[in-house]
């Protein structure tokens, strides 16, 4: 009866224990980003209300514009050349985000988000001014 409620705790606190550490891990974004800051990977959303996913892009610096890459079908709206419009400031201290607007489309708008302590932070500040 004993090693059956101590099978029994051992498999919540096995379940519970992993479930902290996935909550752990999912706080941090992963982020890659090139020495001088000008090629890094972020995430985009739609400048939308209802928009709901951020999708994993790649971004590399063109002089004043942002070349956006990605994979798969989800991001293929944001593939292309974008200018920084502003940093737009929220609640969250982890993460930059900046309003971008596409090349072709003025009315495409969209938000791109990064680590707040990354080196291309200061590259997308310059290019805001």
């Amino acid at each position: 009866m004993t090693s059956n409620i101590l099978n029994l705790i051992s498999t919540v606190l096995f379940f519970v224990v992993g479930f902290g550490l996935l909550r752990w891990i999912n706080r941090f974004e992963p982020q890659w980003v090139s020495r001088d800051g000008t090629r890094f990977s972020a995430r985009m959303t739609e400048d939308s209300v209802d928009a709901a996913k951020w999708i994993d892009v790649r971004v590399a610096i063109d002089g004043r514009q942002l070349i956006v890459s990605s994979r798969g079908r989800r991001g293929k709206t944001f593939r292309g050349r974008w200018n920084v419009g502003y940093f737009t400031e929220t609640q969250d201290l982890k993460r930059r985000h900046y309003v971008v607007t596409n090349d072709l489309d003025r009315d495409d708008r969209a938000i791109l988000r990064v680590p707040a302590t990354s080196a291309c932070v200061a590259a997308l500040d310059a290019m805001t001014r």
